[in-house]
């Protein structure tokens, strides 16, 4: 079995409705009877008993918050909020294939999110606009922010500065090239890219990684010599070593540049964090860590220059906070950027989706049609930023052609609905007796 994505068969009577199946003695008797529990309750006297694994006796098993789960051990409440969570996706699924017609394929429930179970009707028009407008808008600060603080490195000399610099100039090409993968997305050719080119953007951010890796790595080479300088300077001249030390000059000018750049990342990481989208996920994160470096850069620049100024009431071995300060900002924006990248290569790699994922795609099918006997296998995996999904159901064998097709068609569209999904195939088989690996030759 393959992990993750092998499902144990299902078998469906045929004669039944499509929320009835063959279950295991032990699991049916256990859905039975807290069914009649329900039944049974003041509250739902005189209440016929849902169909199992309808969306009614899904939702009738929400737990909510109880005043007594205060008192459960963590791992149970924790499964509580899972399963709540995963019946919040179902509900959302419900919604997307109950209220629209299955050939209507562009008006959808637009969520990108894998995990997320919120069912707020977005329309996906309007979001495609936001994140345009909050690319073009980032780009626009980026290029202004690089300008400024050009002249505060220059006035300052200070190492955290010119980090923050460097770590705004790498933000610029960033935003070039993933303004530049955008436009390329929409611009799609049929004929060359049959499947469009949305594979552009995690590619974007591999690059982008790339490069601002290598420009972390060159500012703490330039800081740590510049530290070791400084400590042979204190060590030659250690009565009057403020002379000699790397001179920092954070007056009123840059400081109030450093502070309108924190402000205004601030405001771009809210508004770009709002969104789910592989650009503005890279956007936003890259807006957080600058007004992570850019306080830090603050601070230690504050710190470096009072102590070269006042060094005969601190001590002057804090003037090496500015280079170490630098050396902070460029490992954080390092280790960050390594995981971005190794997050977008899992995903151009084809990593598997996450079993909440494959649970969406089992129910859409367990409850496409009370013609299929079985759902042998359900596979997606990450094929750029979306899924390809791949489901194998048994028919009945002696089905005419015509009708095992539109059964396998329209439920590829059900599940091509899912804003996740970026593609789908149904695969039609009258048995079982096989192993999965078989039908496909294994790269």
């Amino acid at each position: 079995m393959e992990h993750g994505q092998m499902l144990a068969s299902t078998q469906i009577d045929s004669g039944c409705s499509e929320n009835n199946a063959l279950l295991p003695a032990s699991l049916s008797s256990t859905l039975h009877r807290r069914s009649v529990d329900r039944v049974g309750s003041e509250s739902n006297a005189g209440k016929p008993i849902p169909p199992m694994f309808s969306m009614e006796e899904m939702t009738a098993r929400r737990r909510g918050k109880r005043v007594e789960d205060a008192k459960l051990p963590k791992q149970v409440r924790n499964f509580y909020k899972k399963q709540d969570d995963l019946i919040s996706t179902f509900e959302r699924v419900y919604r997307l294939h109950s209220t629209k017609d299955s050939d209507n394929e562009e008006e959808d429930d637009e969520e990108t999110s894998e995990t997320k179970t919120k069912t707020t009707k977005v329309d996906p028009k309007k979001r495609k606009k936001r994140i345009s407008l909050y690319t073009k808008l980032s780009l626009l600060v980026n290029i202004c922010l690089l300008g400024i603080k050009i002249v505060a490195a220059i006035i300052s000399h200070s190492l955290s500065v010119i980090s923050s610099v460097v770590d705004s100039g790498v933000d610029l090409t960033s935003s070039i090239i993933l303004f530049w993968a955008t436009r390329a997305i929409k611009r799609r050719d049929p004929i060359l890219y049959p499947q469009g080119r949305t594979r552009l953007e995690p590619i974007s951010i591999v690059i982008l990684s790339v490069i601002m890796c290598s420009a972390s790595i060159q500012v703490i080479s330039e800081s740590l010599q510049t530290t070791i300088e400084d400590i042979q300077m204190m060590k030659k001249y250690p009565s009057n070593s403020s002379e000699y030390v790397h001179p920092v000059n954070m007056t009123a000018y840059p400081i109030a540049i450093m502070c309108t750049t924190i402000v205004l990342k601030l405001m771009l990481f809210f508004l770009c964090s709002r969104e789910s989208s592989a650009t503005l996920n890279a956007l936003s994160q890259d807006h957080r860590n600058d007004v992570f470096s850019n306080t830090v850069a603050l601070i230690c620049g504050i710190i470096s220059f009072h102590a070269r100024k006042n060094h005969k009431f601190l001590p002057i071995w804090l003037v090496l906070a500015d280079s170490i300060g630098a050396i902070l900002i460029s490992i954080y924006i390092l280790i960050t950027w390594i995981r971005q990248a190794n997050q977008q290569v899992k995903r151009l790699s084809g990593h598997t989706a996450k079993p909440e994922f494959l649970q969406q795609i089992t129910w859409i099918t367990f409850h496409h049609s009370p013609l299929i006997l079985k759902i042998d296998t359900v596979r997606a995996f990450h094929f750029g930023t979306h899924f390809l999904v791949e489901v194998d159901i048994v028919l009945p064998e002696n089905m005419s052609l015509r009708e095992a097709h539109d059964i396998g068609e329209q439920l590829q569209k059900k599940i091509e609905r899912i804003p996740e999904v970026e593609r789908a195939f149904v695969h039609l088989d009258y048995e079982f007796n096989h192993k999965a690996s078989d039908e496909h030759k294994v790269v």
